[in-house]
């Protein structure tokens, strides 16, 4: 049996994960007035993947400089962490190393420090001694520790977008 509903709305989101919050948020933010209504399946926010993942904040460094994946990742990236310091979400910028535990994987490393650079994103290349003194437990040639990566509760986030863009008049049907 198929069930038929008629929604009332200038843009209607499939979905009340991460994307589809995002998507309902900044439309409410760009486009005041526009009437958006979310749909999701479930009984709230972000319970499939979203509620699911690592909560790591990528820096976008292995994506090709000049990109539009790795733009994005890079502005999403400090906007992820400016959102959730202004809305009292838990994150931290603790930054990542990329180790390299083999010859053959240091013409790589070298590779991601320029990118990294040409991203303009913080990152140190580190020896052996330097690997220990962030990760005491993690041996390798040499690595690279790229200072913009962090992790937050994206949980969370969708749950403060839900709330955003329910406040500007948008609704969310569960």
């Amino acid at each position: 049996m198929m069930t038929r509903a008629a929604y009332d709305c200038d843009v209607l989101v499939i979905g009340g994960g991460i994307v589809g919050l995002s998507t309902a948020y900044a439309i409410t933010r760009t486009a005041p007035g526009t009437r958006v209504t979310v749909l999701e399946k479930e009984w709230g926010p972000a319970r499939h993947q979203t509620g699911r993942n690592s909560g790591v904040i990528h820096s976008g460094i292995y994506y090709r400089p000049g990109s539009l994946k790795a733009r994005y990742a890079v502005r999403g990236a400090a906007e992820m962490v400016d959102f959730c310091a202004e809305h009292g979400i838990a994150h931290a910028v603790t930054g990542k190393l990329i180790v390299a535990t083999e010859r053959s994987e240091l013409p790589r490393l070298h590779a991601l420090v320029q990118r990294g650079r040409q991203h303009g994103l913080p990152v140190r290349e580190l020896g052996p001694a330097q690997i220990t003194e962030y990760e005491p437990r993690v041996r390798g040639l040499a690595a690279i520790r790229v200072g913009s990566t962090g992790v937050c509760d994206f949980g969370a986030v969708a749950g403060r977008f839900a709330a955003e863009v329910s406040g500007a008049g948008g609704v969310i049907r569960y």
